[in-house]
């Protein structure tokens, strides 16, 4: 527990000033200095701390605290059913970015984007809910490569025809090259899903060594991941990055290298603790949750944005009479040009349902098995409905029927399977931005292989 020098009180990190702050006199300290006053006791490496562990009875989530902060609910689940279970020793990570961001900014940040997202259910804006927003330091591993040295490529270029015969002259490129990428960074949570870490990436220039007094006033959380898991991940994107920056000089296409490459060397893996700020939203029904997560360096932004079906149907209609009125003015909306509108809406809602069935699918997938794969579905039996509007209304302009009861009545019922395809598509895309209540008690790995 981090004690303030002057009174004895618990002292709290505060992002804006980058300082310990004391609530009780008022004292501002550097972490860095307590930091050099408390490791006379102790060795830099390999250090071990006590932290308070808090358990959630209903998922299995445990967060750390190194200081007396209680927790009266659990960011996971969203559940009020966190408990203090026990101190335990903690072995300290090599590096950790320390938050920028306060609570208020981030609050903030979330009601902003909130208000962009009309469709968004009301209960996710509620104040209740908002200051349930926890600030949490993951456990991310860092991988550092790097390449210096020669490198070398082939070359092509044209060089003249005779007859059938076309003649290029071909080059070796040998060029000295020097790379460093050290902060590719992945997380080494489960249950923080990669969807969320990877959109909100995060700037390591800033990272310091670690230190436990940055923690004050916030929560930790322990990895459960091997760091070696995502080496492979990390040289692909710093292999593309590398690739992209050797295509972008002039040198290598003078000799008609036009996608020169390099192999990247691995050079070692650092564990830090990055800063997010972590909110679950359990629904009304209370057996899915949505989640947002702010990046606490950076304050960017990702949730999961559900849509509330009343709000999308005023949403329809109120953007259907406009629309209407402004075709009418351009065209005469004759029986055939309504059926083909409905053709052309049922084939569009044919295509985004496929893509959101497939998300859906891959989202579900258990991803821990070894060689898993997605389970074949019939095609029909999830597209029935667009399919049915699109033979319906074909059927009618090919037999273009007399009678208008058939006329009407089929091109109704075309638009009455347009209109249900449109609400499952709702639904699918409520799927994709809802998750089952986690379960956190077998943990393993997550999607990035």
């Amino acid at each position: 527990m981090i004690k303030c020098p002057s009174c004895g009180a618990n002292l709290k990190f505060n992002p804006s000033l980058q300082k310990l702050k004391c609530d009780f006199c008022r004292n501002e300290f550097d972490p860095e200095g307590l930091e050099r006053e408390a490791k006379t006791a102790r060795e830099e490496k390999n250090l071990i701390t006590e932290a308070k562990c808090f358990k959630c009875t209903s998922c299995g989530a445990e967060l750390l605290s190194y200081d007396e902060t209680a927790i009266t609910f659990c960011s996971y689940c969203g559940n009020q059913s966190m408990i203090e279970s026990k101190m335990i020793e903690k072995n300290h990570p090599e590096y950790i970015i320390p938050f920028k961001k306060t609570q208020e900014e981030c609050i903030k940040e979330y009601k902003r984007t909130l208000n962009k997202a009309i469709f968004a259910p009301s209960y996710m804006k509620d104040d209740i809910v908002i200051q349930k927003f926890r600030g949490i330091y993951m456990p991310y591993a860092i991988y550092h490569f790097g390449h210096e040295g020669n490198c070398t490529n082939k070359g092509r270029k044209y060089s003249h025809r005779v007859g059938d015969y076309v003649y290029y002259d071909v080059y070796t490129v040998d060029a000295d090259v020097s790379a460093d990428y050290d902060g590719i960074s992945y997380d080494l949570l489960s249950k923080f899903q990669d969807r969320f870490s990877q959109a909100i990436p995060f700037d390591f220039n800033e990272a310091k060594p670690y230190n436990t007094n940055y923690i004050a006033g916030f929560y930790a959380d322990t990895l459960d991941i091997n760091a070696d898991k995502y080496v492979n991940a990390a040289d692909a994107t710093a292999e593309v990055d590398a690739n992209m920056q050797l295509r972008k000089d002039k040198r290598f296409r003078k000799y008609g290298c036009s996608n020169p490459s390099i192999n990247l060397t691995y050079k070692d893996k650092k564990i830090g603790m990055f800063p997010v700020y972590f909110l679950g939203v359990q629904d009304k029904s209370g057996k899915s949750i949505s989640y947002a997560v702010i990046n606490g360096q950076t304050g960017k932004v990702v949730m999961d944005l559900p849509i509330d079906y009343k709000k999308y149907l005023i949403g329809v209609i109120l953007l259907a009479i406009p629309l209407f009125l402004l075709l009418n003015g351009f065209l005469v909306l004759t029986p055939n040009i309504v059926l083909i509108i409905g053709i052309v809406l049922a084939f569009i809602c044919l295509l985004l349902s496929n893509s959101q069935l497939q998300k859906i699918k891959e989202k579900d997938i258990d991803i821990t098995e070894e060689n898993a794969t997605l389970p074949k579905r019939n095609f029909f039996k999830y597209n029935y409905k667009q399919v049915s509007s699109i033979i319906i209304a074909i059927c009618i302009l090919i037999l273009n029927p007399v009678d208008d009861l058939f006329y009407y009545g089929g091109a109704i019922l075309s638009f009455l399977f347009i209109l249900w395809s449109f609400y499952d598509l709702v639904t699918e895309y409520n799927e994709l931005a809802k998750n089952k209540l986690p379960q956190l008690e077998k943990r393993g790995g997550d999607e990035i292989e």
